[in-house]
């Protein structure tokens, strides 16, 4: 009973890690990856939230990891 309870768990833990993971690789894109990927930002911080829901320092710093705006 008890191997069957973490077997469950284990697999609802896959399941949800699986989601987010999908739901984030939407968000990334690879073209603008690809054109910011060498680009030196600046250290401003007046926050930038991106397509995946987090906040970045600004939209450059989300830029050079293929991150795009809400």
């Amino acid at each position: 009973m008890k191997n069957k309870l973490s077997l469950i768990v284990f697999l609802l833990f896959l399941a949800l890690t699986y989601s987010s993971c999908k739901r984030n690789h939407s968000c990334f894109d690879a073209q603008l990856y690809q054109k910011h990927k060498g680009s030196i930002c600046t250290e401003d911080c007046p926050g930038f939230i991106g397509c995946d829901g987090k906040e970045y320092c600004n939209e450059c710093i989300a830029n050079t990891q293929g991150i795009r705006g809400k």
